[in-house]
């Protein structure tokens, strides 16, 4: 495996603007990325970061805060505690089905080397990220289901908020893979552009069946 440098300590990165806590989710997102959550210990994370164990558990308690804490930093997730899902999902931010989709599907893309991270773990079945996957899966369901019923009513009639949030939360989540497979973009390799399309069509199929 390769190794993480310490980066400078505390004062060296506090004067430079960037705060302790910062500092350890920026290099825990760079240790994870190279050995997994699995294999990145809370001891290692700390000597990355040029900090003692101690140090490091005055900020985190456990290796499921820290992810969650990622999450949160990278502007996915607002609380999973409180389950509100993405942070995006208000009612009064988008025009419609379309551009709330096209909205997480853009966040995704923004956090796409954390959220790979994320995958991977899961299928290889860590246990950490597949606790902070579960409880974020049941985050985002609550969201849409939410967003659903206030937004557009329209879309659940017959099947209801709980079934359309779940159709839409596995076709955010396909449309994805789709993307790292390098096949939904394939032809013009813009993620944007294909995620702008594809939230439309799901709009159009949903309000044609209802």
């Amino acid at each position: 495996m390769g190794s993480v440098s310490a980066l400078p300590p505390t004062e060296t990165h506090e004067r430079a603007g960037v705060s302790q806590r910062q500092h350890i989710l920026d290099t825990a997102l760079a240790l994870m990325s190279q050995r997994g959550v699995d294999g990145t210990s809370m001891r290692d994370l700390a000597s990355a970061a040029g900090l003692n164990v101690a140090s490091l558990y005055h900020y985190f308690a456990s290796k499921r805060e820290l992810l969650v804490a990622v999450l949160q930093e990278r502007g996915f997730i607002d609380d999973l505690a409180a389950s509100t899902g993405p942070a995006a999902i208000t009612r009064d931010d988008f025009d419609g089905l379309a551009d709330m989709l096209d909205d997480i599907l853009r966040s995704m893309l923004e956090v796409e080397d954390f959220i790979r991270l994320m995958l991977g773990e899961v299928m290889r079945g860590e246990e950490t990220a597949h606790t902070v996957g579960v409880e974020l899966f049941d985050a985002t369901q609550t969201a849409l289901e939410r967003w659903l019923e206030e937004s557009e009513p329209g879309v659940c009639k017959g099947p209801g908020a709980p079934a359309v949030a779940r159709v839409l939360r596995a076709f955010i989540i396909g449309l994805f893979f789709e993307h790292v497979a390098g096949v939904m973009d394939a032809s013009t390799g813009d993620a944007r552009a294909a995620f702008r399309a594809r939230a439309a069509e799901a709009a159009a199929v949903l309000r044609s069946s209802f």
